[in-house]
């Protein structure tokens, strides 16, 4: 189905001009982290040209998948970037979920308790149905029988998280999410003209509805609108696919590099911070205009308690899976920017 900038943008409108009822829910408690080490965050970073064999290595290296799904009886929700119906490297790759999925259910979760949910962005990318099958994620999930949450089809609900300052009225997040047991975020990584810079962070404006997104692209305090969204829900493993991404604002060829790095992580601002720091390694756009400790993103994600992109509280491990005399360089350089 062909995705168009015209089409995407008046359903938009219409969704902010009518928006779904939905009604208040209590804030759900947070589930203890089984991922932390010594109290601290962590991150693995694999070298690796193979992205399911990456996939299935990075998150070996931080405990297994089976932390995650331990005790588990309802949803696992993975929620990828399906911004626009553009390829991979600007948009979750298809085999990203198709591995993940494979692990879920390796460890016992079963094909109907995993749900690949989000909401497509206006610029082009709504209908989400559409993207996602643009992009190979709906053959997918059809092909493992998961299920799939087109958000912008769904019902939704409305949650007031503690420490968000921003919303005063509360968030409103697909019922999908708030009901999810479990949550993984799959981004990519590359520049963005609001943000600086997208990445799990950033992730969060697919799980608000259209009117809540034209109130975070108002002009004012976008940074704080968009760190607070990730106070009404909880992550719990990011997997970060950059064997490919592009340094530039858009998708030109001559922008793309191949770091063939993929990160596993259960925190948001720790993986973030790694892929920060990998793409001022690269030189991309917009991000090197601060160091990796100076981004406003980290500097308002920490101050509400959502991790810190500093390594005294994150425990960094690396494999290297195809022979790159390089990685300990690359090491070296994520290190001396977090620090």
């Amino acid at each position: 189905m062909i995705v168009t900038s015209e089409n995407s943008m008046k359903l938009y409108r219409d969704m902010a001009s009518n928006p779904s009822a939905a009604p208040v829910m209590s804030m759900k408690t947070f589930h203890a982290d089984p991922y932390k080490k010594m109290g601290k965050d962590v991150v693995s970073i694999v070298r690796t040209e193979d992205r399911p064999h990456g996939i299935r290595k990075a998150i070996e290296q931080i405990g297994g998948i089976e932390p995650l799904t331990e005790k588990v009886k309802g949803k696992i929700l993975i929620k990828p970037n399906c911004n626009t119906d553009d390829p991979y490297p600007r948009d979750t790759h298809h085999e990203t979920i198709r591995t993940i999925a494979e692990l879920l259910i390796e460890s016992g979760i079963k094909p109907d308790q995993i749900v690949v949910g989000d909401m497509s962005g206006r610029a082009r990318g709504l209908p989400t149905r559409a993207t996602m099958e643009n992009l190979g994620i709906t053959k997918i999930v059809e092909e493992m029988e998961l299920n799939v949450s087109y958000f912008d089809e769904e019902g939704w609900v409305t949650v007031k998280p503690r420490g968000s300052k921003w919303w005063p009225k509360g968030l409103k997040i697909p019922r999908t999410v708030y009901e999810a047991e479990r949550i993984i975020f799959t981004p990519i990584l590359r520049s963005h003209t609001s943000a600086t810079f997208t990445c799990s962070l950033k992730l969060g404006v697919g799980l608000i509805d259209a009117e809540e997104r034209d109130w975070l692209h108002d002009g004012k305090n976008f940074y704080e609108k968009m760190i607070d969204i990730n106070l009404a829900y909880q992550v719990d493993m990011v997997i970060a696919d950059a064997l490919r991404m592009n340094t530039g604002l858009r998708t030109d060829p001559e922008d793309e590099v191949s770091p063939g790095i993929i990160t596993a992580s259960n925190n948001m601002v720790a993986s973030d911070a790694v892929s920060a720091a990998l793409m001022q390694k690269y030189r991309t756009v917009r991000v090197v205009d601060h160091s990796t400790q100076d981004q406003i993103q980290f500097k308002l994600a920490e101050k509400l308690g959502l991790g810190t992109p500093n390594l005294s509280g994150i425990h960094l491990g690396h494999l290297d899976m195809a022979n790159d005399d390089g990685l300990e360089g690359l090491m070296s350089y994520i290190r001396s920017e977090l620090r």
